[in-house]
């Protein structure tokens, strides 16, 4: 079951994301071979039992099945950890994810500045965070995630001074 529930809450994530038609309780069976549909199984039943998916009847009695707000985070937990790892070629530009979050946020504050630090992201000051590589539906989907979207700013940099600091932290170069 190791890699069923990491593969259905990206699969659902995926979906979200896109704004595409809700997945059955089947087609997320068809996710797996056939020798891996036990684990599968058991992943949903886990994965219901821990509130990281929703399932709905349909009208033609089919199961719908979508991620919670749990799972949402899980899923997000999962891609910034990936963007730690990330090694694709760079493109030359910089993220910078800046952000002013009044204290009435602080639960959102706290969620986006450890997201962004196990992603892997170079805090330049205390709200100003740079990354290498794209990542602009990632901060989107976290800060709307948290109702934080209105205090955070994205911009993409052609340079920025110091860089050869950041290019030996990211090993661009």
């Amino acid at each position: 079951m190791g890699m069923a529930i990491p593969k259905i809450i990206m699969e659902l994530w995926l979906r979200d994301l896109e704004n595409g038609p809700a997945f059955t309780i089947d087609d997320i069976f068809d996710f797996f071979k056939k020798g891996e549909q036990k684990d599968a199984k058991v992943a949903v039943a886990r994965l219901k039992h821990e509130e990281a998916i929703k399932q709905k009847q349909n009208y033609d009695g089919s199961v719908l099945v979508s991620l919670s707000e749990k799972g949402k985070l899980r899923a997000l937990n999962l891609i910034f950890r990936k963007l730690g790892n990330k090694k694709e070629k760079w493109d030359g530009k910089w993220r910078m994810i800046s952000f002013d979050i009044p204290i009435h946020c602080t639960k959102g504050r706290k969620a986006l500045v450890y997201r962004l630090k196990s992603g892997g992201f170079y805090e330049l000051q205390d709200s100003l965070f740079v990354y290498p590589y794209d990542c602009k539906k990632e901060i989107k989907a976290l800060t709307s995630l948290f109702k934080i979207e209105k205090y955070v700013c994205f911009g993409l940099l052609e340079s920025i001074d110091n860089q050869d600091r950041l290019i030996h932290h990211f090993k661009l170069g």
